[in-house]
């Protein structure tokens, strides 16, 4: 008589052969994810080592969402967009706790103000590397500071590359010796080195609210500034030997037609993809604080042609924008100053959009603490369809009283996965 106990029978999952387990991996985009695959079963570790699965696709931005209040436990929360965008994979503690976001770089760098204006550094979240940017703005033939506050940033290089140049929205006070709780006046945009602790005044001055920027993008070799008027200002680095730092500035002015706009216009985004410039406009029904997104345009630039001399407005404004009716197997994040463009193709399983996140009102940093509540409810995904149509896909989230939500950018395949 046989008295073997009995043994169970086998794990339909552990008995996977190695072919049905690539084609698991294989539509587990997610290197997170993926990380947590070897801890299902012996066998599928084994498999895993020997077998190695296809690799990963190139990780798409993580929403960061800040917690409630600057004083709270609760650390920020990191979204996977890979992974349906309902999955927290990290919480993430900033460093000073409570620092407002502004931007984003490749490599989990963000942008982060303490107190809201009164300091402002570029950290890597996962290094801890610290670079500080400059607290003040100085005129031509004006020897007084003036205080600012950063509203959006770019780079033109990895911020340790000794030809990295950043280029900022910034508000600034009239009076250097006003009452910093006192909102700004105006808004300027410029250029600075890493390192400079002062932003001199390199940019053109303007009047014309259609100049006024919006956002800013590093592109052919230049930084581009989008204005409310659809323009475009260019600003063209000069490094000098002697570390100083110069531009070239030029202003393209777009034809006013061919755009139309049926709802309020809330953002215009500038985004690099397949080495060419596109603009992208977001609406909401109105421009109430409570209004959500509802919609996206795309618009490519179209450079010069000929100039018509019968048609006056060919010459004063040579420069057009065309709309793309669909967005040709995109993948859109659009955030100030780090907007990413992906191919669709890469990732099984998802469609052509736009992903955007709550940016905020730029004034809200100069409120009272009692008052300042960032929204951070308007993020989601908006479908190019059919039919198109907004989803608010990421995890409910109410106001903060210290940022806006932001992206965390993503540099190589593992990035993620090592935070």
């Amino acid at each position: 008589m046989d008295e073997t106990p009995p043994q169970p029978p086998p794990s339909s999952l552990a008995g996977l052969p190695s072919a049905a387990l690539h084609e698991i991996l294989a539509r587990v985009p997610c290197s997170f994810d993926r990380g947590r695959v070897p801890l299902v079963s012996r066998a599928w570790r084994r498999a895993i080592a020997h077998f190695p699965p296809p690799a990963p696709p190139h990780p798409l931005p993580w929403l960061l969402l800040p917690s409630p209040s600057a004083d709270a436990d609760v650390s920020t929360r990191v979204v996977c967009v890979l992974s349906g965008c309902r999955r927290v994979h990290h919480y993430l503690t900033v460093h000073p706790r409570g620092a407002r976001c502004f931007g984003s770089h490749d490599g989990a760098w963000l942008f982060l103000a303490f107190r809201q204006w009164r300091g402002h550094e570029l950290v890597n979240v996962r290094t801890r590397r610290v670079h500080v940017l400059p607290r003040a703005l100085q005129f031509r033939n004006d020897p007084r500071l003036y205080g600012i506050a950063i509203l959006a940033a770019a780079l033109s290089h990895p911020p340790d590359d000794p030809r990295c140049v950043a280029a900022g929205i910034v508000a600034y006070w009239l009076d250097p010796d006003a009452d910093p709780t006192v909102p700004p006046l105006r808004c300027h945009f410029a250029l600075w080195r890493m390192g400079a602790r002062v932003v001199f005044d390199i940019a053109p001055p303007t009047t014309e609210a259609a100049l006024d920027v919006e956002d800013v993008v590093y592109h052919d070799q230049a930084f581009h500034f989008v204005t409310q008027g659809d323009h475009i200002r260019v600003g063209r680095p000069i490094l000098y030997q002697n570390g100083g730092l110069g531009a070239a500035w030029e202003l393209r002015r777009f034809q006013p037609g061919g755009r139309t706009y049926e709802q309020y216009v809330y953002a215009r985004y500038l985004v690099v993809s397949r080495g060419e410039l596109l603009m992208v406009v977001r609406f909401r029904p109105h421009p109430g604080q409570q209004a959500q997104t509802s919609a996206f345009k795309v618009f490519r630039v179209i450079a010069p042609q000929l100039p018509d001399y019968n048609l006056p407005a060919a010459v004063e404004y040579p420069w057009s924008w065309s709309e793309l009716h669909t967005l040709g197997g995109r993948i859109l994040f659009v955030g100030r100053g780090c907007s990413r463009s992906y191919e669709t193709n890469q990732y099984p399983g998802f469609k052509d959009g736009v992903y955007f996140m709550d940016d905020g009102d730029d004034m809200m940093i100069f409120r009272d603490a009692n008052e300042r509540q960032y929204p951070c409810s308007d993020n989601g995904m908006w479908s190019a369809g059919p039919p198109r149509r907004a989803h608010r896909c990421f995890p409910a989230q109410g106001p903060s009283d210290y940022s806006s939500p932001a992206w965390l950018l993503p540099r190589g395949d593992r990035f993620l996965a090592t935070l």
